[in-house]
């Protein structure tokens, strides 16, 4: 094994489980032990360590919420870069607003680049050896690209999946700092077709930098088949956040409740800030005929006998922004049907092997998408097999690994 050390800066990975970070940082992290001497990790959220972490797997670094100082001097070196920053912005609505996030940006970037630069001086790591890793591109991976002008041999690399990515999901359809990040940074990856081709578009000078990473899924073992009761069951998993839109899906089952031929069976998998006023929701709705199961958060072992042991119509995606969701994916490896709303990381597996809604889809849209399915078993079985033939070609973990295994070791 190289000598080769690597920082990962997450959010609160490995505390966190669930989650689209944890799941993928994960798997990743079985291939990258392999080609690095030391894994370092650095969650940057505010996190409850009660939880017992495995030392033996990697060096698990605390303390960067806890970690006050700013480099009044790195400030300084770099504000040339805000004020350009805040030049660009000057004929802009709402300028005040958007200078203020620009200095906020900076600022946790300075922090992030103070935190990292004493880690590394504290532990003595080989510059010319090391490989910076964030997750997300956010604030803190301008940090480490800062860092990186100090030390030209260090290499930064980032994830970018959906917030992170999408400049039009933020104030002022833009992200501070995007443009000179992407100038200095080595490579950022990108986890679906979408996010690689909006990158190279707008940042046409440096479109080599950006590679695509599929998720990885494990083969499964069974393929799951269709319900034989008259009644149409769907599934989605997701964590309850407002982006998720599963408030939204339940009222189009409303709706749908009143002029349905056939029973809706809906059963929603996940938790999150939403889920206690979701339930509420169910509740005042008082649905008649459609019943609704809210498993909430439930462990890999139930999820994977959930799946194993139940007839599904269909699986949804009704969010109204994505990357590549990681439970879709999940769930075309089972070979289920999916219908997705027409955004983001959706758009590949929905022009593939689904069916589309419009992003502000009406419960007559939605509905005609289950009839199809629920009177056509020919349809059903299409859509399965164009479900696992896409899983197979995009998102085979076995062969994954090996472009995961390729990306890092070519950087």
């Amino acid at each position: 094994m190289s000598k080769k050390q690597l920082i990962i800066i997450c959010y609160d990975f490995p505390i966190r489980d669930k989650t689209a970070e944890s799941n993928l940082l994960s798997s990743q992290l079985k291939l990258l032990r392999r080609i690095y001497y030391k894994i370092h990790i650095i969650p940057t959220a505010k996190l409850d360590l009660k939880k017992k972490i495995d030392y033996r797997k990697y060096i698990f670094v605390t303390g960067f919420r806890n970690f006050r100082f700013i480099s009044i001097f790195y400030a300084l070196r770099h504000l040339n870069i805000l004020i350009k920053e805040i030049y660009l912005i000057k004929l802009r609505k709402r300028y005040l607003k958007s200078c203020y996030k620009s200095v906020i940006y900076y600022l946790k970037g300075i922090y992030g680049y103070t935190f990292i630069n004493k880690f590394i001086s504290k532990n003595n790591l080989e510059k010319k050896n090391l490989i910076i890793y964030s997750f997300w591109f956010t604030e803190y991976s301008l940090g480490a690209i800062l860092l990186k002008t100090k030390h030209p041999e260090i290499k930064v690399i980032s994830g970018a999946h959906g917030f992170d990515l999408f400049e039009e999901r933020h104030f002022g359809n833009r992200i501070a700092f995007r443009g000179k990040s992407i100038s200095l940074i080595n490579k950022v990856y990108v986890c679906s077709n979408e996010g690689l081709d909006y990158l190279k578009n707008k940042y046409t000078d440096n479109s080599h930098k950006f590679k695509l990473l599929n998720t990885g899924i494990k083969r499964k073992k069974i393929k799951i088949s269709g319900s034989k009761d008259g009644k149409f069951r769907i599934v989605t998993l997701s964590r309850t956040h407002p982006v998720k839109r599963i408030k939204y899906l339940i009222k189009k089952l409303k709706e749908i409740e009143n002029f349905s031929n056939f029973e809706i069976d809906y059963t929603h998998i996940g938790g999150g800030v939403e889920l206690e006023s979701i339930k509420k929701l169910v509740k005042n709705l008082n649905f008649k005929k459609t019943k609704i199961k809210l498993l909430g958060i439930i462990s890999d072992f139930k999820l994977k006998l959930f799946f194993e042991s139940s007839k599904i119509d269909a699986f949804l995606n009704v969010s109204s922004s994505e990357g590549t969701s990681l439970s879709l994916v999940e769930a075309i490896s089972y070979s289920l049907p999916v219908i997705v709303t027409r955004v983001g990381g959706n758009e590949s597996i929905g022009k593939s092997c689904g069916l589309f809604l419009s992003p502000n889809f009406n419960a007559v849209e939605l509905y005609n998408c289950f009839k199809k399915i629920y009177t056509n078993s020919s349809l059903r079985d299409d859509l399965s097999y164009k479900s696992y033939k896409y899983w197979s070609k995009n998102h085979d973990q076995e062969k994954i690994k090996k472009d995961i295994q390729n990306f890092f070791n070519n950087i």
